[in-house]
């Protein structure tokens, strides 16, 4: 039945011509993480912290819980399972990795959804971020790349675990003590631990008509070995932020604007885009991304706002003294 549909949804996307597809493949990339965090940082460094702080975990444990249970199930994308489907092109290079569960709903229910929750007083904001996590489902059914069970599991999973993640940080937050060092140990540990179980376990080795592996278990790897990187980051970024740094989102306008430009330009398009294909070149396309992942997290989580708080403390310094001069 789930094959019947998207050839349904195939003969529509034909005969709807290229721009409603091009649409939904735009509409495909919001459930990407690089466009979910951005906004997340953004949010973090210059408006809510809390918040920031939330959508963070959200975003990186909902990716970590999705890439254990692709590389688990190992399910087949839909023209692998039926030649029949042809997915929409531009959809393709978001298609890595297993199908089941769905990526891209997961991040988009986290993400979008977790934004709904912290913004629930305004009906405008929840409905408009529901409405987006539900054209992400829908577009991924639309493009050729995902079944409905897929992106149905993916987004029920982004959603539990918004509600994971308010437990745990509620945890940290209720007590005094080393929660929060534990948080990010146990994390690490668990994290490295998927690494080792994912690389030994045994995949499907299935050959086409030609003699060559359906699909490449080895690169079906690499996502998750990005979303550990991503959260081992992310849980020592915030831990170090947490305990030597404890910037404020109260400032000017200027200065969030400085934030998120300096923040955006070292994160993700000199360490995510640059140095991470740097260190795949040298290390491997898993630990490369791993290693490249990591260092994003981490600065963009922890450095990032220890740096423009000591710069903004000089300048705010400076001021102070000219004044009195």
């Amino acid at each position: 039945m789930d094959i019947d549909y998207l050839l349904w949804l195939q003969g529509l996307r034909q005969a709807a011509g290229s721009t409603v597809e091009n649409l939904f493949v735009f509409i495909s990339e919001f459930g990407m993480p690089t466009i979910p965090l951005l906004l997340v940082f953004v949010i973090y460094w210059c408006f809510h912290k809390k918040a920031g702080i939330y959508l963070l975990f959200a975003c990186n444990v909902s990716a970590f819980f999705n890439g254990i249970i692709k590389l688990c199930c190992t399910v087949y994308r839909p023209w692998i399972r039926d030649s029949r489907i042809t997915p929409a092109v531009g959809a393709m290079s978001g298609a890595t990795g297993y199908s089941f569960p769905s990526g891209h709903s997961t991040q988009a229910a986290a993400a979008y959804g977790g934004m709904a929750y912290q913004g629930r007083k305004h009906k405008a904001l929840v409905w408009g971020m529901s409405i987006l996590v539900l054209l992400v489902m829908f577009s991924r059914n639309y493009c050729g790349v995902h079944t409905p069970q897929d992106v149905l599991v993916g987004a029920a999973l982004g959603l539990i675990t918004l509600w994971i993640v308010k437990r745990l940080l509620d945890f940290v937050e209720n007590k005094a003590g080393n929660r929060d060092l534990w948080v990010a140990v146990v994390g690490t540990i668990i994290g490295l631990l998927t690494l080792v179980f994912v690389t030994l376990k045994p995949y499907p080795m299935d050959v086409g008509a030609d003699g060559l592996l359906l699909v490449d278990p080895v690169r079906m790897q690499k996502d998750h070995f990005g979303a550990v990187g991503a959260l081992i980051g992310m849980l020592w970024g915030w831990l170090w932020e947490r305990r030597q740094v404890g910037f404020t989102t109260d400032v000017k306008g200027w200065v969030r604007l400085a934030r998120a430009a300096t923040g955006i330009l070292i994160s993700f398009l000199l360490l995510y885009t640059l140095a991470r294909h740097g260190l795949q070149a040298v290390l491997g396309l898993n630990w490369g991304d791993f290693v490249g992942v990591t260092l994003t997290m981490l600065y963009a989580t922890g450095v990032h706002p220890w740096l423009f708080t000591l710069v903004e403390r000089k300048l705010s310094k400076g001021a102070a003294q000219q004044a009195q001069a």
